[in-house]
């Protein structure tokens, strides 16, 4: 963080220049000088104020203590949860937490490749027994899974990501799956943010909106081939991260430009269609999908899960977005 606090001083120190250089304008005596030089100086000194507040900000928000809240959990750990759990971690945890998107979850690369842009070091870490995880207890792994903030009150990166959406059942189950998994040694660099991902946060552009929120129960709509249980798939899948809050293919940085329009793509698509391109990669029209799209991590889903995630996307209304 030396560098952003470098940056954060940078910033506050040009818009003090600014506004020096401003008022030394309107105190001259040339009408010209006064009139041009205030008016660049002031439109200097707002744009600098604004970046040094938002910047500030960002790098607020990325550092400050976040609530650590009292929870009690209890994991069963039968069979039939370890297996949901590990389906659950194959298809929500593998994507990130892995080099080659398959189990076990032994860290993941640098999620700034993924963006496209110098976010800085993001790397999902080691969360097998043998990371960091064996010095969690349930309750905090819960915790990180609803609210990303760990027993410390520090925030990690999962706050960011909208697991918090998955249900008290299923996240429970990935607890159960993640403590008897393989205790595999290793580390990845911790999270490191450039300038431009405090900048981003520091805008709005990403969250972490369960960080202060109370924890609360979260139920999953009956597994089956229903809208509702696609659109929950949809939530914790994160579509909308890439895709945009509609899937209209809107969504801000630093999400990876290009990402197809859901409404108005798959309303198109017979249930053969989608789930021959979520299963091969290859779409209706023979184009392969290409990265960052993790049709191997969708067509992971079980043919219940693939077809009431379809179900809910051939539903959307389409949305005609300008791209």
């Amino acid at each position: 963080m030396v560098v952003n606090f470098i940056v954060l001083v940078i910033l506050a120190a040009l818009a003090i220049l600014f506004g020096w250089l401003t008022l030394r304008a309107v105190r001259a005596r040339s009408t010209v000088v006064k009139i041009v030089g205030g008016i660049l100086g002031v439109v200097a000194t707002l744009i600098f104020a604004a970046a040094s507040l938002i910047f500030a900000k960002g790098m607020y928000d990325l550092l400050r203590p976040y609530p650590v809240a009292a929870i009690n959990v209890s994991i069963e750990r039968t069979p039939e949860q370890i297996a949901r759990g590990e389906h659950l971690a194959g298809l929500l945890c593998a994507s990130c937490h892995t080099l080659n998107g398959e189990l076990p979850l032994t860290g993941g690369k640098n999620l700034s490749e993924d963006s496209g842009l110098p976010l800085g070091d993001v790397y999902p870490p080691n969360i097998t027994p043998g990371g960091k995880i064996k010095d969690l207890t349930d309750a905090d792994i819960f915790r990180i899974l609803r609210s990303g903030v760990e027993p410390s009150g520090r925030l990690t990166a999962m706050g960011f990501f909208p697991v918090r959406t998955l249900s008290d059942d299923d996240a429970k189950a990935v607890i159960a799956y993640l403590r008897q998994a393989p205790a595999i040694e290793g580390t990845r660099p911790p999270l490191s943010a450039s300038p431009i991902l405090v900048a981003f946060v520091g805008l709005g552009f990403i969250t972490a909106p369960g960080a202060e929120q109370p924890i609360q129960a979260v139920t999953a709509p009956p597994k089956a081939v229903t809208k509702e249980y696609g659109e929950y798939i949809a939530n914790f899948a994160d579509c909308r991260g890439c895709h945009g809050e509609k899937l209209d293919g809107n969504a801000p940085p630093p999400a990876p430009p290009g990402a197809s329009n859901l409404t108005v793509i798959v309303p198109k698509w017979s249930k053969d269609d989608f789930f021959k391109t979520m299963r091969t990669g290859v779409d209706p029209s023979g184009h392969q999908v290409q990265p960052p799209m993790p049709w191997k991590t969708i067509g992971k889903l079980d043919d219940v899960e693939l077809e009431a995630l379809y179900t809910y996307l051939h539903g959307l209304e389409p949305i005609l977005a300008n791209k």
